[in-house]
């Protein structure tokens, strides 16, 4: 599997546009307001990007206990 790449952190309005939680405010944020739009259009099929955001959120800890190793 190739290295994981994190998307590029929204502007600090689009984060309050769409009320991202302080805790979620990191790299997978972008993931995050993805789903919140996918939830928004009122549909149930909101798997793909619940799933990229916690893919995100699983290479974030990954990248953390790594670093916190050394």
């Amino acid at each position: 599997m190739s290295e994981y790449t994190f998307p590029e952190i929204p502007a600090q309005q689009e984060l309050d546009e769409h009320n991202v939680p302080f805790a979620n405010r990191d790299h997978c944020a972008a993931h995050l307001i993805t789903y919140y739009k996918c939830l928004d259009k009122g549909t149930s099929f909101c798997t793909k990007p619940k799933d990229e955001f916690y893919k995100c959120q699983y290479f974030s800890l990954k990248n953390r206990l790594a670093q916190a190793k050394h």
